[in-house]
C-alpha cells in the first residue's frame, strides 16, 4: 500500500534536510520514508524551499559536516555513473 504525503509535508522534510539539521538517513528513520523518496523530493522542491527556508546561523563545524555529507553523496553518484558508463560502453562495442 502506497502512502500519499501532502505537498506541505514533503516541503517540510526538504527544508529540514536543507537546513542541515538532519541527514537523509536520519530523516528516513525519523519519518519512516525511503531515502530515495527523500532524495527525489529534495530534487523536486529544493529550489522552492531554498527561498522559503529560514536558515538559522550555523556554526562552521555544522556547515563543514553538511558540506562533507554532500560531497560523499556526490562521490557516490559519480561512482555509480562511472560504472554505468563503463557498462554501456561495453554494450556498444
Amino acid at each position: 500500500m502506497s502512502v500519499r504525503y501532502s505537498e506541505d509535508f514533503k516541503k517540510e522534510v526538504v527544508k529540514a534536510y536543507m537546513i542541515g539539521d538532519r541527514s537523509i538517513s536520519q530523516l528516513s528513520i525519523d519519518f519512516n520514508i525511503a531515502k530515495s523518496t527523500i532524495r527525489d523530493w529534495a530534487k523536486k522542491y529544493s529550489e522552492e524551499c531554498q527561498y522559503t527556508t529560514n536558515k538559522k546561523e550555523t556554526d562552521p563545524a555544522t556547515e563543514i559536516r553538511r558540506l562533507n555529507q554532500k560531497i560523499k553523496e556526490q562521490e557516490k553518484e559519480i561512482a555509480f555513473l562511472k560504472k554505468a558508463a563503463a557498462f554501456f560502453a561495453k554494450e556498444i562495442d
